[in-house]
């Protein structure tokens, strides 16, 4: 199953998803970072979530227990595809 959803990164890496989302169990994410600032709106949408600053502290717990090691993603390298440029 593939799903889309919008989220914003800032400039620390902390990435805030804008809605909710309820997922079974663990999923893996590929995250694409668009070449372009989001709308105001978009960053108020971010910002009203009491939700989702729990879900960012709980993130960055995850991450301080157990980083991303310098491997972890290289399997995928081959299933990029970003066009010609």
């Amino acid at each position: 199953m593939l799903q889309t959803i919008e989220a914003v990164i800032d400039e620390n890496g902390v990435l805030r998803i804008l809605d909710p989302i309820d997922l079974p169990k663990l999923r893996r994410v590929i995250v694409t970072i668009l070449d372009e600032a989001p709308p105001k709106s978009v960053l108020d949408r971010a910002a009203k979530s009491p939700r989702l600053a729990v879900m960012e502290q709980r993130h960055a717990q995850g991450y301080a227990r157990q980083p991303q090691t310098t491997g972890e993603v290289a399997e995928w390298e081959s299933e990029q595809h970003w066009g010609s440029s």
